[in-house]
């Protein structure tokens, strides 16, 4: 199933039947469009009982942040990116910004999000991963930007929570 406008932001997500044994985790596919890219890039299998909820959470709390929402894309980016995981261990995590699901982000893909109030500003790369420091690198990562209505992003909304991912096997 598809729900928005793939060449802006879409969720797009369906349940593999032969994936689950039952309807207790409705194992399938979950995908963000973005700018008419498919993010993440490769199949992997998503957990969609937990994690529509989560996305659907995810998308319902963006923050409204106007310097950031303004910086160009790889700033906000990074920007954000030291907001969710900070180098500073006594500052606490500010988790608002991510719409990764755990399946996003348990693979590098780190999706963001940021709102001037009257648009939303969604920012998507898959940066590389150094262990030895426990970051992400964040220099040559391409990163992928789209902007949508707040509307658009309550029409989503409303439909993301309309529908019981219990029932769609």
């Amino acid at each position: 199933m598809i729900i928005g406008n793939p060449y802006y932001f879409a969720v797009i997500f369906d349940v593999v039947e032969c994936w689950n044994v039952d309807k207790t985790f409705q194992n399938g596919i979950l995908f963000l469009a973005i700018n008419a890219e498919i993010f993440p890039k490769e199949i992997q299998s998503a957990t969609l009982s937990c994690e529509f909820s989560e996305l659907t959470d995810s998308l319902k709390n963006i923050p409204i942040d106007e310097k950031i929402f303004s910086m160009p894309v790889k700033k906000a980016y990074s920007e954000i990116y030291n907001k969710v995981f900070p180098e500073d261990w006594d500052i606490n995590n500010d988790y608002s910004y991510m719409i990764s699901t755990s399946s996003f982000s348990d693979n590098d893909y780190l999706v963001f999000a940021v709102s001037n109030g009257e648009k939303i500003r969604i920012l998507a790369g898959k940066p590389d991963y150094c262990k030895e420091e426990s970051i992400h690198i964040l220099e040559g990562a391409e990163i992928t930007e789209t902007f949508v209505d707040i509307s658009e992003m309550n029409d989503i909304i409303t439909k993301l929570s309309d529908i019981d991912i219990k029932e769609v096997l």
